[in-house]
């Protein structure tokens, strides 16, 4: 059963993000009560729920599947292989120099620049030329 639902004073399967019926239930003839249907946990209301509670550097993680992890990074989904193991709701996500996404359960340091790679990304000054006024 979904973690936000409860029976209210009519038995009825409510919703305590909403307070409102439970978008998954139905009545049952047999235990004569509301109960969850299949699929309540693609509730969206839960999903999005769970969204709110991750940490803000942290990357939602849709589903792991096949030594493989779904991360939802902006509006994308992608495919990093699972190097953990034993993953939760959310990762934290970095891109190293070889264009690979690394995931890690606590939060990622960045790495402090050189003063090489400073350097280089500086910017030319533009130059200024004085042109006579007529």
């Amino acid at each position: 059963m979904c973690e936000y639902a409860y029976y209210n004073k009519n038995k009825q399967l409510y919703c305590k993000l909403n307070d409102k019926m439970c978008l998954f239930s139905r009545y049952c003839m047999k235990q004569n009560k509301y109960i969850h249907r299949e699929g309540a946990d693609n509730c969206y209301m839960a999903l999005e729920e769970s969204k709110r509670k991750i940490p803000n550097d942290a990357c939602y993680v849709r589903f792991v599947r096949k030594g493989f992890v779904y991360v939802e990074i902006g509006d994308k989904v992608i495919k990093i292989k699972d190097t953990l193991g034993n993953i939760e709701n959310y990762v934290y996500v970095s891109l190293d120099k070889n264009g690979e996404y690394k995931i890690s359960l606590s939060p990622i340091e960045k790495e402090v620049e050189t003063q090489s790679q400073t350097q280089q990304e500086e910017k030319p000054k533009k130059r200024q030329y004085n042109r006579k006024k007529k």
